[in-house]
Order: structure tokens, then sequence, then C-alpha cells
């Protein structure tokens, strides 16, 4: 078993970002790699990023919900007009083989020590959010080991059972031995803690504890894509304020 794993999420279809961050991967020497989905969405460059993820080994890539709605032929409920938008044209930009490998990523993933998910257990399907104490307590209910990984919201965070509120995180936490943790690892990128730069995580197994890198990237460069795109200016705008 790995001392170290980079754990990134929430990819949307930015492959600046996806490259920097794949590069500090490189760059501390971690081999074993996890993706929590959300690889397109947003972004103008949904294909170079699948091909970029497909190209490096990873223990999993799992399915977020932007890649599930791609994948389907219906739009989803409950989504702003500019995020159908964004949804049709990735469906048409990405080739069928593309969509179906979209569609059978896992939901899941349990490791020896540790487990993971896109939105949360125990129906991951439904996407549903912890962004509280009290979301968080009823995922421990389900939740099989001591630590879980989550994306989605784009905001890093740490849960603790018994813990009546999330942490004030720095960048790097001690993993509690005696409780469970849910964690979620951030946005590579689309942040939404008002730091634009890209973020991901690494749980270093022989420290016990996770630390977030954020990692600066051509943050200009993902907007001229999206705008020459003709996706809507939303998409590029919150890029440069990470929310």
């Amino acid at each position: 078993m790995s001392e170290s794993i980079a754990i990134i999420s929430d990819i949307h279809a930015n492959l600046p970002a996806l490259e920097a961050v794949l590069a500090d991967i490189e760059s501390q020497g971690i081999r074993e790699l996890l993706c929590l989905g959300d690889v397109v969405g947003y972004g103008a460059q949904p294909a170079e990023c699948i091909e970029r993820l497909r190209a490096r080994g990873f223990l999993s890539i799992l399915q977020g919900n932007h890649d599930a709605y791609v994948a389907s032929e219906d739009d989803p409920p409950n989504v702003s007009p500019e995020t159908r938008e964004g949804i049709r044209w990735t469906r048409a930009r990405l080739s069928p083989e593309h969509r179906a490998w979209l569609g059978a990523l896992p939901l899941t993933w349990q490791g020896s020590d540790c487990e993971a998910v896109h939105a949360s257990m125990p129906q991951p399907q439904n996407w549903d959010y912890i962004l509280e104490a009290s979301a968080a307590a009823w995922h421990f209910r389900h939740q099989q080991q001591r630590i879980c990984f989550i994306g989605h919201s784009h905001r890093p965070a740490m849960f603790v059972e018994g813990e009546d509120r999330a942490l004030d995180i720095t960048s790097l936490e001690s993993i509690r031995p005696d409780r469970k943790q849910v964690i979620n690892v951030g946005s590579v990128g689309q942040p939404r803690d008002k730091d634009e730069r890209a973020c991901y995580l690494i749980y270093r197994r022989d420290r016990q504890d996770v630390w977030w890198r954020r990692v600066a990237y051509d943050v200009s460069a993902t907007q001229s894509a999206i705008l020459a795109a003709g996706l809507p200016m939303k998409f590029a705008q919150r890029l440069a304020v990470g929310k």
C-alpha cells in the first residue's frame, strides 16, 4: 500500500487547471491517484480532459452529477438555464464513446483504509450535498470506513463524527484515529471558496494527515476557451473570483 494518495475532483473541463494539478502531483512523487468525478461540465475542453485522465493510471475515476447528465439523453431537472446550455453543448462535442465512458463510471470506491464518492452516501445517485454537520451526521451512519473523501460542493471541508460544525481547516489537518471523518477535497477546475487556484488533496497514510494543495494555473486561458466556445459568460467570470 502506497504511503500517499492524491485525490482530485470537479475538473469541469478545465484543461489548464488539470494539467497544473497533475504536474504538481508528479512533483510530489505520488503514484496513486483517485478522481471523484465531474470531469466535464462548464468548461470548454471536455474531450481533452477525458483523454488526459484516461492516459494516466488512476485507482478509480468516479462519476459525478455532470458526468451523468452529459451521458444521459435527458436534461436534468432543477438546474439553471446556463447549466442546461452547458450540458447540451458538452454532449454535442463528445463522441458516443466518450459519453458511454462517462455513463459507465462507478459511483463509489472502497480502499483498504478509506472510501470515496462524488457527493454522499448511501444514495450517491441523488447527488446530495454535505455542507453542514447535520448532513455529515447522517452520512456517518452509512459510512463504512473511518475516512470518506467527497467532492461536489467545490469547497474544501472536513467534518468529524460527533462535532456540531465543520472544522476551521488549515491546509493541513490530522486524521482523528477514533472517529469517522468525511473530507471534501475541493475542486480542480472551478473552486468556490474564493480562492481561484486549483485545489486537490493528498492523503498521507504514513503521517495520518490530509494536505490540501493550491496550484496556480492560467485562468485567462480557460476563460478565453469558454468564451470562444460560446458558452455562458458566467462560467468564465466565476473562475477569476473562485466562487
